[in-house]
């Protein structure tokens, strides 16, 4: 059945955000010999206006000539509503990968939508909806893997390392094991997108330059960059978002997730950091945590206390010995059942009911 359906993909609108989740489904698709055409809308956006590019994408995605059944857009939070409403025979297909913190503007169009797959068990499952499936959050074969450290440049090295956003939840939890830091001298890393700090925050010095252009505006790590320093680092930290707050209003309120869906499901950081073979420390806070995980993969943690305990277990005490175990058997799980090629196979079981 698979060789009737041709996908166009379309990529989110930024280049930051959710490449790493669009080039995964590319190197899938390629991988199943599904036909299928890229559209990545984070690079047309540089040189047209985007609303020309919305216009371009639905007209290559309505084209009898080029017989696509399926649009499959990646996040798809910015796409207006008239494309999904006016397809006519083509199916639309959203990958969400920030629900349930983003939900609320793609809700308001899924009765235009035909298939919505989402990061968030609690949405995916809940009765509100008809067309919702769960398709968890993936790591990528193609571009994660386990380099030798020896390979890799000094600036990608170090002992605990933390890469993402710096939410409230976040930036609690990494203060709090500064004691530990300093009385162990661990080579400490906060990369990604420290900014929300405020400019007195001791955190900061623990930014390193690599993460600023030369006007020292903050930057984004590119994923294969993030890679890399997965990879040379001994631990990596893996904070879940704050459910409450939000970068886009910058106070304790989200005005996105109306409903109060619970955050119960894994972020791509969950799976990306086992393929790149370092140790990965998961806060303990989503049901699912343990539900694909156990403690003889993963070191988990709570609070700044129970974090500061594992990296003093598995850095300085009788967890350093346990550690090359510990990563091989995540590494396993991962490749085995949580990489984009799993995710792709599992959607397709779904939208290829259209074709029979």
């Amino acid at each position: 059945m698979q060789n009737k359906i041709k996908i166009l993909l379309v990529s989110d609108t930024t280049h930051f955000a959710l490449t790493d989740v669009y080039y995964g489904y590319t190197h899938a698709l390629k991988a199943l010999g599904i036909p299928f055409k890229a559209y990545p809308f984070h690079h047309f956006k540089d040189i047209l206006n985007r609303d020309i590019c919305y216009q371009m994408m639905h007209s290559e995605a309505v084209r009898k000539d080029l017989g696509f059944t399926h649009v499959m857009f990646i996040g798809g939070l910015n796409i207006p509503g008239f494309v999904f409403k006016s397809l006519y025979d083509v199916k639309s297909v959203v990958v969400a990968t920030e629900d349930p913190h983003t939900f609320d503007p793609l809700k308001d169009k899924l009765d235009d939508i035909d298939y919505y797959f989402s990061n968030e068990k609690s949405i995916a499952t809940s009765d509100q909806f008809d067309n919702t499936y769960y398709c968890p959050t993936a790591a990528d074969t193609f571009t994660c893997g386990s380099l030798p450290r020896n390979n890799l440049d000094d600036k990608y090295h170090s002992d605990v390392l933390f890469l993402g956003a710096m939410y409230p939840n976040r930036e609690k939890m990494l203060s709090g094991i500064l004691s530990a830091v300093k009385k162990y001298g661990w080579n400490f890393k906060i990369m990604g997108h420290p900014g929300f700090m405020k400019e007195e925050n001791p955190l900061w010095e623990y930014v390193p330059e690599e993460n600023f252009d030369v006007n020292g505006n903050i930057v984004t790590v590119p994923h294969e960059e993030t890679v890399k320093y997965y990879n040379g680092a001994k631990v990596v930290l893996n904070f879940f978002r704050d459910t409450e707050w939000n970068p886009r209003t910058n106070d304790m309120a989200n005005p996105y997730n109306s409903d109060k869906f619970e955050a119960q499901s894994l972020n791509p950081r969950a799976y990306e950091v086992p393929l790149c073979g370092s140790l990965q420390m998961l806060e303990d806070t989503r049901k699912e945590a343990r539900q694909v995980f156990n403690e003889d993969e993963v070191a988990f943690f709570s609070d700044s206390e129970t974090l500061a305990s594992q990296l003093e277990y598995y850095l300085e005490g009788d967890g350093v010995d346990k550690v090359k175990d510990m990563t091989m058997k995540a590494l396993l799980k991962v490749s085995e059942g949580h990489t984009y090629l799993h995710r792709m196979k599992s959607i397709l079981k779904v939208i290829e009911k259209d074709l029979k």
